[in-house]
């Protein structure tokens, strides 16, 4: 089992005005809150994780956080601390208690959004056996924190908003245990390395390399990493969100419009290639899986059947990932219509085909 561990208890984390009386994490962002984008690359991980959510309880409580973090997944557990700490390490010292310290622990932010699959990299430390590690993205502004690197990427120094090298810290901490952790954080603390009066995670690392650790930094595309720390940032994040869908709409309505054409030449085999390996088809009376079957299906009504002519003239985009296809189906003595939607998944592929029809 996987720790993870998100201290939600900074200085502006909660901080209102009077034209958001909530703090924006619970900023409605394409029709999801921002914390829900910042906690599902953790939902989804595909592997066991315990997501332990450090939070003062007075603003827990006063912006129903606690009834709200619980609804993002089952695995979430909520641990009450003080609403004032001496920065990100102190707030994650006081959850000792919620974490195994003997499995991994992966600490981070939901005031932040990583637009990417997180699996393949923890794995890549995990894989690695490596003591702890970090993902980078190139900046060279001060508020970040940072590492330098060698030629294998392993780090040998991190500092904190101070920019070392062009590898800022992206938020997210690796390390094998979570003794390791807790351990480099209390030897900080006796050293008393702070950045602005405040302990943070970075310098943790430091410690973990002076006792012989290796610490492994994997760098991201820094298109895919949003940091959400004001509301010019929370601005910038909505427009990306609406340019994405705007984008997927504009290409799933050209794959359907590239569905119409093959529909309208009886083109099997052009049609058959945007179908995704598990396809399933669902009509009246009839639910065919695979894409051998359906394939056959489609085969059989459209090209090997003289009897009656498919026509399909109108699409309209349902959402994200559906498209809507009108049709008509005639033959010498009736006349059919109805819809097909079609659900997509990534790269263009048909996962779902549902027919409605009737008699006109």
């Amino acid at each position: 089992m996987i720790n993870i561990l998100v201290p939600l208890a900074g200085k502006n984390t909660f901080k209102t005005n009077a034209l958001n009386t909530f703090p924006k994490i619970l900023s409605d962002v394409g029709g999801q809150l921002l914390i829900e984008r910042a906690a599902k690359p953790f939902i989804d991980l595909a592997l066991d994780t315990k997501i332990v959510v450090a939070i003062p309880k007075k603003e827990s409580e006063e912006f129903r956080l606690n009834r709200v973090l619980p609804l993002l997944g089952d695995n979430i557990t909520l641990c009450n601390i003080n609403s004032q700490t001496q920065g990100a390490a102190c707030s994650a010292l006081l959850t000792i208690e919620n974490i195994d310290l003997d499995s991994p622990l992966i600490i981070t932010s939901f005031e932040q959004v990583l637009d990417f699959e997180l699996t393949p990299l923890i794995k890549d430390f995990i894989d690695n056996k490596v003591d702890a590690g970090v993902l980078t993205f190139e900046a060279i502004h001060p508020k970040w924190s940072y590492v330098k690197v060698d030629e294998q990427q392993m780090v040998t120094q991190a500092a904190e908003k101070m920019p070392i090298s062009r590898n800022a810290i992206a938020g997210l901490f690796y390390f094998k245990t979570a003794r390791m952790f807790f351990d480099a954080a209390q030897a900080m603390i006796r050293k008393d390395v702070k950045t602005n009066n405040l302990f943070y995670i970075a310098p943790t690392l430091n410690e973990v390399i002076l006792n012989g650790g290796r610490v492994k930094a994997l760098p991201i595309n820094k298109n895919h990493y949003y940091h959400i720390n004001d509301d010019h940032s929370l601005e910038n994040f909505e427009d990306n969100i609406i340019s994405q869908k705007n984008s997927a709409k504009d290409i799933i309505s050209k794959a359907t419009m590239s569905i119409l054409k093959c529909i309208n030449q009886k083109d099997h085999s052009a049609l058959v290639a945007f179908l995704a390996d598990d396809v399933t088809f669902f009509g009246p009376n009839i639910e065919v899986s695979g894409f051998d079957k359906v394939s056959g299906l489609i085969k059989s009504a459209l090209v090997n059947n003289d009897n009656f002519e498919l026509i399909s003239n109108n699409h309209f985009i349902a959402d994200n990932n559906k498209s809507v296809v009108e049709f008509e189906l005639l033959n010498k003595s009736s006349k059919q219509t109805g819809v097909v939607i079609i659900h997509w998944r990534e790269k263009n592929k048909i996962s779902k085909l549902t027919l409605y029809a009737y008699s006109v």
